[in-house]
């Protein structure tokens, strides 16, 4: 799981006094008008400085309805910790999907005791519904049932259901041939530049994790990797799988997939890549403990994924505990590394200096300020489904480091790089502007959300959970603080995601209804 990097402390405070403004000509009064007999509900907040704008205006609109609101501001690392512990009462936090498939987003987050679970949620009807979609390659079947699950889900309110944004990137005009991916990768293989012959990309991270293809769980990291590493298959900008070192594949049957390798691929030291490099590469994430004695973090993407097996030199049989229809979509994330030179060198000194048989090469770097990369000259062209097909049009390329995005736009328009990530909304309408830049946005495949502890009073209570989502004007929020870039969300699914249900209507914005809904579960309101 990521967060999103934040904005400056003085848009915040700008961003917070226009939506206070937004709040008064909206008719949302502040008064200190009596309230009903009850007991007071009282609320801290718990948020990363990213959103602290958020967390006040949701304390806000909380105090409005009777609630006792306050915000107080953690380090991720750490509130999480004292969210799974039950300890924390209410938190904004978000979530990242990896998938076109609710599986690394719902199951993780909502089903009970799941790893992304932090809420402590559990329902066993929709615990049902969700084993079932990992079963059973009928597609008719699974959305049947994640259609069930939405609606469970929108009617227990595990959290304040908040909104999808889009992923907008900027770039200098004379950057050719990029479009941003919904899954925040940057493939640099494709683009290129008309000036000059290297690429320097403005990252959102201060830093990135490893270079080793298989100890990392981190968007920014995968986005240096990726440029290195090539996998079985691929992803279209807009999330099509195609074939990539995979020259083909065949299911004949449920829970069995064939691979056939490309011939003639070659990792960056000469060597070439064959079914043995393959093998090894998911051994090693399925195997407790393979890499440097450490445990990979991605074997959960693999979903029910039991054995890699060898069938010939370019062959590889993938046996999976039961059908699991995503599965080309979960082996996007993992790419090929080679056997001979990790088991000469050992994990770490791979890590260090890694070798892979992507289109660009390592040159050198550090995690927490720039990776240097050079192109690979005898790269084998990468996936046929996506032009051009060759080695990369630009002799190297730099991911710099930059998590603050005023660092990153000024960088941008002075042209000390060519391709930022994760412009700010009130940013990109004055890029846009420029003529020297390009600004482009795509559907973003992560959920902002604000959690609630289900195990504990008040929120165990589905009355006072409806009654929060109630509360909240999140076009309000939206279109103050993200100009109009995000879109709500109605459950946990969102709109890019298979299964997702365009006829579940997001909670309106019903601040007598939120407190109907107090009342009866015995609170005091406004």
């Amino acid at each position: 799981m990521g967060s999103r990097r934040g904005y400056a402390v003085l848009r915040r405070f700008a961003a917070l006094a226009v939506v206070c403004v937004f709040l008064v000509s909206a008719g949302v009064a502040i008064d200190h008008s009596v309230q009903a007999a009850g007991k007071t509900l009282s609320l801290i907040i718990d948020a990363q400085a990213d959103r602290a704008d958020e967390a006040e205006i949701i304390a806000a609109y909380l105090r409005e309805i009777g609630v006792e609101a306050e915000v107080r501001i953690w380090e991720w690392s750490a509130l999480r910790e004292r969210a799974l512990e039950g300890e924390r009462q209410i938190w904004l936090s978000d979530w990242g999907s990896a998938y076109f498939d609710p599986f690394d987003l719902v199951i993780p987050k909502l089903a009970t005791a799941d790893r992304g679970n932090y809420s402590g949620y559990s329902n066993p009807e929709l615990d049902e519904l969700l084993t079932l979609v990992q079963m059973t390659a009928d597609q008719e079947q699974r959305k049947e049932a994640y259609f069930k699950a939405q609606r469970i889900i929108y009617d227990d309110a595990p959290w304040i259901f908040g909104y999808m944004l889009k992923e907008t990137e900027a770039a200098r005009v004379e950057i050719t041939d990029w479009q941003p991916s919904m899954d925040s990768r940057i493939n640099l293989h494709d683009v290129g530049i008309t000036r000059g012959d290297t690429i320097v990309v403005g990252m959102r991270a201060d830093k990135i994790l490893t270079l080793d293809p298989g100890a990392y769980r981190d968007r920014d990291t995968e986005t240096v990797i990726r440029n290195i590493f090539d996998g079985l298959v691929t992803r279209t900008w807009d999330g099509e799988v195609v074939p990539e070192i995979a020259e083909s594949w065949t299911v004949p049957s449920g829970d069995v997939y064939i691979f056939k390798i490309r011939e003639g691929v070659k990792f960056h030291n000469g060597e070439p890549l064959d079914a043995d490099d393959v093998v090894f590469t998911f051994r090693r994430i399925l195997e407790d403990g393979a890499i440097a004695g450490q445990s990979s973090p991605r074997k959960g993407l693999l979903g029910p994924l039991e054995k890699v097996e060898k069938v010939d030199q370019y062959t590889v049989k993938f046996t999976l505990a039961n059908p699991f229809p995503i599965f080309p979509q979960a082996l996007v994330h993992f790419q090929i590394v080679p056997k001979d030179y990790i088991e000469e060198v050992g994990d770490l000194e791979f890590a260090a200096k890694p070798v892979g048989a992507g289109p660009f090469k390592f040159k050198e770097g550090r995690l927490d300020d720039q990776i240097v990369l050079e192109r690979f000259d005898e790269y084998y062209g990468g996936s046929p489904e996506i032009p051009p097909v060759g080695a990369a049009p630009a002799r190297q390329v730099i991911f710099r480091m930059m998590p603050e995005p005023t660092v990153r736009v000024a960088a941008l328009k002075a042209g000390e790089v060519h391709i930022i990530q994760q412009v700010p909304p009130d940013l990109a309408s004055a890029l846009a502007a420029d003529r020297n830049i390009q600004v482009k946005n795509v559907d973003g495949t992560r959920v902002y959300i604000v959690e609630m502890n289900c195990r504990k009073p008040p929120f165990d209570d589905v009355r006072v959970r409806r009654a929060l989502n109630y509360a909240v004007d999140w076009d309000a929020i939206l279109t103050s603080i993200y100009g109009g870039n995000g879109i709500r969300l109605a459950s946990a699914f969102l709109p890019s995601g298979f299964g997702f249900d365009p006829s579940l209507e997001p909670y309106p914005y019903d601040p007598e209804q939120a407190k109907a809904l107090l009342r009866e579960a015995g609170y005091s309101v406004r």
